[in-house]
């Protein structure tokens, strides 16, 4: 981890940290979240899971988007998506 990486850290980002790192920490705060009893607490438990969730929906997004550079073209059928296929 670099010195970038360190201080990104310590200002509470969550990009240094690799994905099992992520899983692990998210995890960790999932079940303090559960087993939380104070109502505000808790509100600030799910709102750093939320955090969690959107680091995590962003880095499976650039992961798709590395695997397929290229996605295929909508495909239209001949009369319009509304139509039957009785003809």
């Amino acid at each position: 981890m670099g010195i970038f990486d360190s201080i990104a850290r310590g200002l509470g980002s969550l990009r240094p940290l690799s994905d099992a790192e992520l899983a692990d920490e998210r995890e960790a705060l999932r079940q303090r979240y559960v087993s939380c009893e104070d109502v505000n607490e808790a509100d600030r438990l799910y709102d750093e899971l939320h955090r969690y969730d959107v680091e995590m929906i962003r880095r499976a997004n650039e992961a798709y988007a590395r695997e397929n550079p290229n996605p295929p073209e909508p495909r239209h059928r001949e009369h319009g998506w509304y139509l039957s296929n009785d003809e």
